[in-house]
């Protein structure tokens, strides 16, 4: 079983935030750390749509130093998701145009 590079608590947060929050914690990682944590994410179904926003704050040689082939995949696969972290459009959902509900209580 693959372990995963940084802390249940730090994977906890990741998976509770938002796509804006992805990136703020994301970019705290160093880019090693940060594409092992995309690609560990990107092979747990349940955890891909993480995997894929990790990974667009990836460059395609760390991915592709962390997991080869598959690296360039998952780089080109976050590329062409649209996972974009800026501007309005970034939380809303594609059918509608409006953003996602949030049940998150503080």
């Amino acid at each position: 079983m693959e372990a995963c590079p940084v802390s249940d608590d730090l994977l906890k947060r990741l998976l509770d935030a938002t796509l804006n929050a992805v990136s703020d914690v994301g970019y705290q990682l160093p880019e090693h750390q940060r594409a092992a944590l995309a690609v560990y994410c990107y092979r747990r179904a349940h955890f891909r749509r993480l995997g894929l926003s990790l990974a667009s704050l990836c460059s395609q040689q760390a991915l592709v130093m962390e997991a080869g082939h598959a690296g360039d995949l998952i780089y080109r696969q976050a590329s062409s998701a649209g996972l974009s972290t800026e501007g309005d459009a970034a939380g809303r959902t594609a059918k509608s145009g409006k953003p996602p509900v949030s049940l998150y209580v503080v």
